[in-house]
């Protein structure tokens, strides 16, 4: 049996992507960034090459990302890294700023675009991926117990005197949602502990 205090790995995820449907957008980044229960972090990320096909961006994401062709010429496709997103992403708690939005488009994009199948057991072999379990929402954990009025990450920044340059670019934001999650919790545990 575990729970936070006792955990082996913390996985915090963010993506990037072309649209804000996760049925037709694509992820063009993806930061992901694991914590051993000494503190110790490993960050990956990676920009991926979008395919772009009519219909499934939108240029607004795509300027809020930062995305230009000539940044992305070289990356992967989602393809080409697939089995490391499955990899990293296998193991829980996993942990995101909306962490629905985050597990969507990567359970999509492994679908579409990999031919990975969602299923009870990861197996590399017959590429069936199941992501970590449980996924932990950072929006809810500030609703739930901090005093602000709205819950986007910006506004959780400003709340933590956290600055916001390079905001919406994912190794930023994967970092943020720890240094997020770590305030909740330890203003959470000073609460319960009073």
């Amino acid at each position: 049996m575990g729970n936070i205090t006792n955990y082996r790995t913390l996985t915090f995820l963010d993506v990037e992507t072309t649209h804000l449907d996760p049925e037709i957008g694509e992820i063009i980044q993806i930061a992901i960034l694991t914590e051993d229960s000494n503190g110790n972090t490993k960050e990956w990320s990676t920009r991926v090459k979008p395919q772009l096909k009519l219909g499934t961006y939108s240029a607004k994401a795509l300027e809020i990302n930062g995305y230009n062709k000539e940044e992305w010429d070289d990356a992967p496709f989602f393809s080409d890294v697939a089995h490391l997103i499955v990899d990293k992403l296998r193991w829980g708690p996993v942990i995101a700023h909306n962490v629905n939005f985050d597990v969507s488009f990567v359970e999509n994009c492994l679908e579409r675009y990999s031919g990975w199948t969602k299923g009870g057991r990861t197996d590399f072999n017959e590429k069936v991926f199941r992501l970590g379990y449980p996924q932990i929402d950072t929006v809810a954990l500030s609703y739930l117990f901090l005093p602000t009025e709205r819950q986007n990450l910006n506004a959780l920044r400003e709340h933590f005197d956290i600055s916001t340059e390079g905001a919406h670019e994912a190794c930023k934001d994967v970092r943020d949602c720890r240094t997020v999650f770590w305030s909740i919790f330890s203003k959470t545990m000073d609460v319960i502990g009073s």
